[in-house]
């Protein structure tokens, strides 16, 4: 049985339990932002990138088996979760930044990278900085599209949302309106099965996003969407194995998907099947399957 590392406090000295192995939740400064992270298992580093309007928790299916093999890092990216919200704008660089100045203040080396969504177009903008150390990357169903944030794809309801999130006024009225329901509805559109979204994450997705400040940093964004189509410009300069693995029923495009592929040297790509957008929470065997089972 998995114990649910959810109910983890944010103290710096809390320690939990999963699947037998000690976990710490810690903050630390990266570069003037305070980040909270979980840390638990032993072996060469693993740091994890989650998704979009979500944090570390998304990551509570998978992080007991790569515990057993890895030490793993979940972090919550700035403005997420219980990480500062700063009122910066939230561009793609300044998640690479802060996320690159995380690996370096803990000084780990040899890291593996695995990111969801924004999570993987973040960890592909770290590995072509070459500012910290990095043996492989696992991108999943990164959030480089076309013309599209991802979520507007997600449903009818997500394309009425996060097209109207940027207009003047009543985008900052959108993003300050979320209920839990439509939260929940939101993310449903990114599973194959709804059964596999746990009602206690989307309650606590749904409790972060009251915290003062956090609208405003989501809203940020969209409004700077053009930064992660942008990022993809620095692709060809990365120079570590990188495997890219899309779910079948992805919000990405097939096109978009061998895009990606072309402009990374050798990068790998693999397909999930039968499995959302959100695949560490749809089908978190086969995104298992392909981190402990592709490159050494």
């Amino acid at each position: 049985m998995t114990t649910s590392i959810l109910n983890m406090s944010s103290n710096v000295d809390t320690q939990t339990f999963v699947e037998g192995k000690q976990g710490e939740i810690h903050f630390v400064n990266s570069a003037g932002i305070n980040m909270r992270y979980l840390k638990v298992g032993q072996g060469d580093p693993l740091v994890l990138i989650h998704t979009l309007r979500t944090q570390l928790e998304y990551f509570e299916k998978v992080i007991p088996d790569l515990a057993k093999r890895y030490t793993v890092y979940a972090l919550d990216l700035p403005g997420h979760g219980q990480s500062d919200i700063t009122n910066q704008k939230h561009v793609k660089p300044l998640f690479i930044h802060h996320v690159s100045e995380f690996i370096n203040k803990l000084k780990l080396e040899n890291v593996t990278l695995v990111g969801e969504s924004i999570g993987g177009a973040i960890a592909l903008g770290i590995a072509a900085q070459d500012k910290v150390s990095i043996k492989q990357v696992f991108a999943f169903n990164a959030a480089d599209y076309v013309n599209s944030n991802g979520l507007d794809r997600s449903s009818t309801l997500g394309k009425i949302l996060f097209t109207g999130i940027k207009l003047p006024f009543f985008g900052w009225i959108i993003s300050n309106a979320e209920k839990r329901d439509v939260l929940q509805q939101v993310l449903e559109g990114g599973f194959e099965s709804n059964d596999n979204l746990p009602a206690h994450l989307v309650d606590e997705f749904s409790k972060t996003g009251k915290r003062k400040g956090y609208s405003k940093a989501f809203r940020s964004i969209f409004l700077n969407w053009k930064s992660w189509t942008e990022g993809q410009k620095r692709y060809h300069k990365i120079n570590v194995p990188v495997t890219l693995v899309y779910s079948e029923h992805d919000w990405s495009t097939q096109s978009e998907r061998i895009a990606c592929q072309k402009m990374i040297k050798n990068a790998k790509l693999m397909h999930i099947e039968g499995t959302g957008h959100f695949s560490s929470l749809d089908n978190p065997k086969q995104v298992l399957n392909a981190i402990l089972n592709g490159y050494s």
